[in-house]
Order: structure tokens, then C-alpha cells, then sequence
């Protein structure tokens, strides 16, 4: 499982977090032929590690993207270091029969390093360099009142496929904590989001600078896929987010606080299957006042912009295309490649009205050994804010990629790379330090990222 950086809700989580669930595998571990909770135990991880050099430049780059809107799309090679395990245990005994009840916690602790290499976890300074999460934490249960009725609680990957080459999951990323149920075709959901110190959803009564006052979002979540023959579906998607008025009375008598306000999200995705797991995803999706995130990727929630006078999010409004396709032409070839765009328009009256972000990649896979691949990748993307010009970069990578398993397929991990990226940025980019990277080496047009790296999961 991947995370697009940025984007994904999560909850903190204790530094002991990690090793505890380390500690609960290493006890069921060694006595898994006679433990009940080792054969119901199941371990998944998601990982990559890697160095990265600057040829033009001394500075520390790992994790520094060139991407215009510094997240990961247009291109994920040049992420840091990254681990995500996943536990989940059944609670029940397995059986074999597909309509029997069971249920399943799952637990998904992420840690990344703070200032860039895992090898900071070995210092005195544990805290300061690994930061350690908690992605995941839920209980599913299945075949519960009715046959193929599922049910969920707690906060979990609640979202469906992504561009894998740009770490980019797109139109139902609802990653959140909340409640929801599936059966068949149907998927509904009510998920609550709060925010740390943002003004939609704090208020400060006396203006001393203390946020007396806080509300929360509730969004409401329906989904229905509709399959075809061949492998070809359809995916309709509703959102309604709704955020109560949240008012307190003076002592004077005035009332203050913030005015109740409300979004939607609409949209549809298809699949095409085009047989011997090629295929193509076209998805496109529109959320109106405070469901209107989607800049460089963002979740519905986060609102675009600022409210207007009224601390009212009206007219604003966000749309979201993407196409992403795969095909195998032969033993030899395979190429898979997406198209990306973001607009956002801001709430009326309110600055920085509106936003423009794309990106077209393409990433070639010659299969020039069982054992060794050619992996090459191509990018452009573009990112206008307000009535501004329209910054652009280019990107171009060669990555021969040894795969220990054989697999002729872009999907075959672990992978070891090595892998050199060049990224040409024009006049705009560059005056406004528009990536991580130029915002760390200064204002160039010519960025250099020479890296190695594993990635696998499993």
C-alpha cells in the first residue's frame, strides 16, 4: 500500500507504537505451529530505502522533489525513506466456507525519517530523527446480520486505485476515521474531520490568540460500482460535507463564531479492461463550496482557498481528471502512463481566487532480462496561481532496475534501482523556487538527482 504524501488524514501516534507491534510478531513468531494468534496473524508492509546526491551541488536532497507543487505528482522517484507494515489479525477462526462470519483488526503504524536516512534511528536522538504514525486502526466484519454485508469502524484506507508511478491516489480518497457498510455494489460511509489550528474549523472569542471555540466536519459518503462484461465497470461516486454553525453568546450580548456551511462532491470513474491486465481509468469528479479541495492532490476537505466576508465558502469549487492506463505490448515493452489535472476556483470575494495544476508522465519498462529492467520515465507538468503565469518543468529519468523474482511485469518487487534525473525548469518555476528542490539547491534551471534505492512489498 502506498500513501500519497500530504494528502492522507492520519492520526499521531507514541513513539513505542512500532516496536510494540514488532513485539507482538516476534511473541507469536516462534511458537506459530502451536499459537491460535499466529496462524490468524498476517503481516503486509509497503517499503523503500535509498540514497540521493546533487552532482551540481553539496546539499542534502533525499526526499527534496522536483515537483512543481512538492507533492509527488509529476513523478515519485525522488521520495525519502519510507516504511509501512500492515497488521491484521482475525478475530475469528478461519473457515472455509465464503458465508461464514469473521472479523478482522487491522493496524498500520508508517515511520519516516525526520532529517532523511533510517540510520538516524540508531542515534541518541530517536525522537528527533523517526517519526513514527498510525495510519490505520479499524475492525471489519463480514457476513454479519445479512450474507456479504460488511461493516467497518475506526480510521482506515478508505479510497480505491491510484497512479502508482506518481504515489497519487485520486477521486475517492477518503483516508479518515469514521463508520461505514458495503454490500455488493453499494458503499456508504460517514467520516468525521477536525483541524489542528485552522479558522473553518476554530474560533477565537476574545481575541487573545486562544481558539475558545471548535466544531467539526461530517462528511456523508455513497459509492456504486456497476460491472460490465469483460472486466469493464463503472464507479458513481457522492459526497455531502457539512459543517454546523458553531456560536457562542458575550458577555455584552453579541453573539460571535462562525456560520453554519456546506459542500458536495460528484463524481464517475471507468474501467476499461483491455485484457492481460492492461487496462485504462478515466475518472472525473467536481466538489462545490467546502468540499472543493483538490490542489496538487488534496482531499476533498481541504477546502480550497479562504472563505469569503461571511467566513462562507460560496462559488468555490474543484475539479479533479484523470485518466491512467497500463499496457503490455509484449514480453519485452510495457508502458504505462497517466494525465493529471487540478482546478480550483476560490470561495467569492477571497484572495488568490484561483488554481491550475497538471501533469502527463509516461514511465517505459524493457524487459531486457528476466532478472534486469530498463525502466525509463517522462514528465511535464504546469502549476498557474490566480492571474499569474504558468510555471512548467520537464523531467527525464533512466533507471536500470535489477528484480530479484524474474517477473516480466511493472508490478514485480523488490526492486533495486539505480537511477539518474534530470528536470528542466523554465523562467517562472525558477522565480518562484516552485519545487522542494529549488527551494533547497536555489534558483537553477537545470536540477541533477542521482539515486539509489529498494523498493518492495509484500
Amino acid at each position: 500500500m502506498m500513501t500519497s504524501p500530504g494528502v492522507l488524514a492520519r492520526t499521531r501516534a507514541h513513539g513505542a507504537c512500532f516496536p510494540l507491534c514488532l513485539l507482538v510478531l516476534l511473541a507469536v513468531a516462534p511458537s506459530a505451529s502451536a499459537s491460535v494468534l499466529a496462524d490468524r496473524l498476517e503481516l503486509s508492509m509497503y517499503g523503500r530505502v535509498g540514497l540521493a546526491w546533487a552532482p551540481n551541488s553539496g546539499r542534502f536532497i533525499q526526499g527534496k522533489t522536483f515537483n512543481l507543487t512538492g507533492s509527488p505528482i509529476g513523478g515519485r522517484l525522488e521520495e525519502g525513506d519510507y516504511l509501512e507494515p500492515t497488521i491484521r489479525l482475525h478475530m475469528f477462526e478461519k473457515s472455509e466456507d465464503p458465508a461464514a462470519p469473521y472479523a478482522d483488526m487491522v493496524l498500520t503504524p508508517s515511520m519516516y525519517s525526520r532529517t532523511g536516512l533510517f540510520i538516524g534511528i540508531f542515534s541518541n536522538r530517536f525522537t528527533e530523527t523517526l517519526q513514527i504514525e498510525l495510519f490505520q486502526a479499524y475492525v471489519e466484519a463480514g457476513n454479519i446480520l445479512l450474507p456479504k454485508l460488511k461493516l467497518w469502524g475506526g480510521a482506515r484506507f478508505y479510497r480505491g486505485t491510484d497512479v502508482h508511478i506518481s504515489d497519487y491516489f485520486y477521486f475517492n480518497n477518503l483516508t479518515g476515521q469514521g463508520v461505514g457498510a458495503a454490500y455488493g455494489p453499494l458503499d456508504v460511509a460517514v467520516l468525521l474531520q477536525t483541524s489542528g489550528s485552522g479558522a473553518q474549523y476554530n474560533f477565537d472569542v476574545d481575541g487573545d490568540g486562544d481558539l475558545d471555540l471548535r466544531r467539526q466536519r461530517t462528511v456523508f459518503v455513497g459509492q456504486y460500482v456497476h460491472k460490465l462484461e469483460a472486466g469493464h465497470s463503472f464507479h458513481l461516486l457522492g459526497e455531502f460535507h457539512l459543517l454546523p454553525e458553531l456560536r457562542t453568546r458575550l458577555e455584552t450580548g453579541e453573539e460571535v463564531g462562525l456560520p453554519s456551511d456546506f459542500g458536495w462532491v460528484a463524481g464517475v470513474k471507468a474501467h476499461l479492461s483491455l485484457g492481460k491486465d492492461n487496462f485504462n481509468d478515466l475518472s472525473v469528479r467536481y466538489g462545490s463550496r467546502i468540499a472543493s479541495g483538490s490542489r496538487a492532490g488534496a482531499q476533498t476537505w481541504d477546502s480550497f482557498g479562504l472563505p469569503g466576508e461571511r467566513n462562507l465558502y460560496a462559488d468555490a469549487a474543484g475539479v479533479e481528471v484523470v485518466d491512467h492506463f497500463l499496457y503490455n505490448f509484449s514480453r519485452l515493452f510495457s508502458l504505462n502512463a497517466y494525465g493529471i489535472l487540478h482546478w480550483n476556483q476560490g470561495a467569492r470575494e477571497a484572495p488568490s481566487p484561483r488554481s491550475l495544476d497538471f501533469a502527463v508522465g509516461a514511465r517505459s519498462t524493457l524487459y531486457l532480462a528476466d532478472q534486469f529492467h530498463l525502466i525509463n520515465e517522462a514528465t511535464f507538468q504546469g502549476l498557474q496561481t490566480g492571474s499569474g503565469p504558468m510555471a512548467t518543468a520537464v523531467k527525464l529519468t533512466l533507471m536500470p532496475t535489477i528484480v530479484p523474482s524474474g517477473q516480466r511485469s511493472v508490478w514485480a518487487r523488490p526492486h533495486l534501482r539505480l537511477f539518474y534525473t534530470v528536470a528542466f525548469y523554465d523562467d517562472d518555476a525558477v522565480a518562484g523556487l516552485l519545487s522542494p528542490y529549488l527551494q533547497t539547491v536555489g534558483a537553477t534551471s537545470v536540477g541533477h538527482y542521482l539515486g539509489t534505492r529498494v523498493e518492495w512489498w509484500f
